[in-house]
């Protein structure tokens, strides 16, 4: 009689299926916020969108702090009482407020445009003249967190990190996975039928 004793080989088939898995998790995450970087570049530069970030109250209830808003660059012509505008004040500092009344500049084209936060009891103190300015036309409560945190030098360096991974990833560096060797049974069966022949 035969007999073969099969031992027990460890392998990595497991923990290969596992490297390869969190490989392509990494790189669909990787291909998926590039192609979103790449979708919003494109629509700002093609479509003249600017993106907003409301860092204080001066529109709530409406637009609160930390707010995500999109405004498209509009002539003055185009704007109205009511619209919600981001524009330079003298200082260089962007507001970004609703209009409230709208007056003829002295010359013979753009606005005078009095602006005014929906939270602030006075309008601002001085009056805006231009010829075009950004019209908010969507946002978002809260995004604006999120935004600005992607901005700071944190992000940056854990998005430079998360490239680097990507790019090592799909270059297909590290350590390839190991085969399970088989066990060889020839040899176990030639041995026993030595033995029962030694036996016999």
């Amino acid at each position: 009689m035969t007999v073969i004793e099969q031992s027990t080989i460890p392998t990595d088939t497991s923990r290969a299926d596992r490297r390869y898995r969190v490989r392509e998790l990494v790189l669909n995450v990787g291909a998926v916020v590039g192609l979103v970087c790449i979708v919003i570049a494109a629509v700002s530069m093609l479509l003249g969108v600017t993106p907003l970030v409301f860092r204080s109250g001066s529109m709530s209830p409406e637009i609160p702090t930390g707010s995500f808003a999109l405004a498209r660059s509009v002539p003055a012509s185009e704007i109205a009482v009511g619209d919600v505008v981001s524009v330079d004040n003298q200082q260089g500092v962007r507001i970004t407020h609703r209009v409230v009344d709208l007056a003829p500049p002295p010359a013979d084209h753009g606005v005078v445009a009095t602006l005014r936060g929906d939270a602030n009891p006075v309008a601002d103190a001085s009056p805006y003249v231009f010829d075009q300015a950004d019209r908010v036309f969507f946002h978002v409560p809260g995004l604006g967190y999120a935004v600005s945190w992607l901005t700071s030098p944190v992000a940056i360096f854990l998005g430079g990190a998360l490239v680097g991974a990507v790019v090592v990833l799909a270059a297909g560096y590290g350590p390839a996975p190991r085969r399970a060797r088989r066990p060889d049974f020839d040899d176990d069966n030639v041995s026993s039928e030595a033995q029962e022949g030694h036996h016999a």
